[in-house]
């Protein structure tokens, strides 16, 4: 399963009420990602990863991103982004996910939880 297929799947279950929306691949290593090694610092792991924004909430804001780990598959980050540079330990506050279908459960059942 793809992000896009996750997002399809997700967009046709709840229609354009659905709260989060992928981002372009020309913003994928833009203006998120930039906030978010602001936010997280030079000393936290993923400060010199490559990494990649995937997708934004509309409700909030979280955002959904994408690194390698060191056998080469993909890591999911779901965090939610403060917008200050002097953050209290423990913030920004973030979810790691296995795969994308950790993703797509997190995604929905937030989506229900809170929304509906």
């Amino acid at each position: 399963m793809t992000i896009e297929e996750v997002f399809s799947d997700l967009y046709d279950k709840y229609g354009e009420d659905f709260n989060w929306y992928m981002l372009p691949l020309t913003q994928a290593d833009g203006m998120f990602v930039t906030e978010l090694k602001n936010e997280i610092g030079e000393d936290h792991f993923l400060y010199d990863k490559r990494i990649w924004a995937v997708a934004k909430c509309e409700s909030n804001d979280d955002v959904l991103y994408v690194t390698k780990n060191g056998l080469g598959e993909d890591v999911y980050y779901i965090f939610h982004l403060t917008y200050s540079k002097h953050n209290s330990d423990g913030f920004p506050r973030y979810e790691r996910f296995a795969d994308i279908f950790a993703v797509k459960e997190f995604l929905e059942q937030s989506y229900v939880k809170d929304y509906l």
